[in-house]
């Protein structure tokens, strides 16, 4: 199923290919990435969630199945998170762009392309949050259909009994 999300995604930059005059490499920015790159995983390194997305995006797409409700729960705070970082980190560097543009802005027939460019940010963040949407969505269906283990089940009613 997931496939199908990242096909769709696929589709629509085709559709665009076919109805835009500039071709695809008007929708590449090597810098954009790399300052989204610089920007996201750092925070999430500090925030201790980069290992619990890696597990996130294993559990749902992986071969590993198995999980405990805190892992799951783990994993669908660093996708969250990661989602809104890629987010907030597109607007604060394309705000930066923007204000780097309007400074700079000695030939106005620039103005557009130099605009868009900023905007791919912004774009590439939105692109990574559709692209995590189902897999957030499949986490909080593992935890909702959560079944505990025979050793969590047990630990449970020890717990309980003591």
């Amino acid at each position: 199923m997931y496939l199908l999300s990242v096909l769709s995604i696929i589709l629509c930059f085709g559709l665009l290919y076919l109805e835009t005059s500039f071709g695809m490499y008007g929708f590449v920015d090597v810098m954009s990435i790399f300052f989204l790159v610089v920007l996201v995983f750092p925070i999430m390194f500090s925030a201790g969630l980069l290992g619990d997305l890696n597990n996130g995006i294993r559990l749902v797409l992986g071969k590993r199945k198995e999980a405990g409700m805190l892992e799951l729960k783990r994993a669908k705070l660093a996708v969250g998170m990661m989602m809104k970082v890629s987010v907030y980190s597109s607007v604060f560097v394309t705000m930066i762009e923007l204000v780097v543009v309007l400074h700079n802005m000695n030939d106005p027939a620039y103005l557009g392309p130099m605009i868009s460019t900023a905007l791919l940010t912004i774009l590439y963040a939105v692109v990574i949050s559709l692209l995590l949407l189902p897999i957030r969505a499949k986490l909080e269906q593992r935890i909702l259909e959560y079944m505990p283990s025979e050793t969590e089940a047990a630990e449970g009613e020890k717990e309980g009994i003591s």
